[in-house]
């Protein structure tokens, strides 16, 4: 029974000390990749414009959404490399809050918009692979900082 203790005490705290840089490098291979998804979403954007498939302030606002998205993942990106750069593998864990603050305030809520646009149209095929590609990394970063529920919640 002592064994069994010990053994979990010390998986415990290899687990809270490894969480950070974790957290961190998962959030910094996922949100890498978000400003070109969103930049493929302006452009797919653009061609549903082109085919008359959505009219003219559809397409402003939700090409709009998506530049202010892919922003937001390069300022989000920028905060990882600069917690990285900043603590190495050892950020603290109010600085991997402070982290998921930015994501959530700056990259979840900017993507809720853009969805929230995107229920006006009936779109699919290469367009709703990108959404859903976007979603998938943002969902990942999420579940990083543990907070999946929380952002999927968001984008319902």
């Amino acid at each position: 029974k002592k064994i069994l203790t010990c053994l979990l005490l010390v998986y415990s705290i290899f687990i809270l000390t490894a969480c950070p840089s974790q957290t961190i490098a998962k959030a910094k291979s996922s949100s890498a990749k978000l400003a070109t998804y969103a930049n493929s979403g302006v452009d797919l954007t653009r061609e549903l414009f082109r085919s008359n498939f959505i009219n003219l302030a559809t397409k402003d606002k939700i090409a709009d959404g998506f530049i202010v998205l892919a922003k937001a993942g390069q300022a989000f990106d920028l905060a990882v490399a600069n917690a990285e750069k900043q603590y190495g593998a050892d950020v603290p864990k109010d600085v991997i809050g402070q982290l998921f603050g930015v994501f959530n305030s700056e990259v979840v809520a900017k993507f809720a918009t853009v969805l929230a646009a995107l229920k006006l149209t009936n779109v699919s095929g290469n367009f709703g692979a990108i959404i859903e590609t976007i979603k998938t990394a943002v969902l990942l970063i999420a579940k990083a900082f543990g907070k999946r529920s929380v952002v999927a919640a968001q984008l319902a």
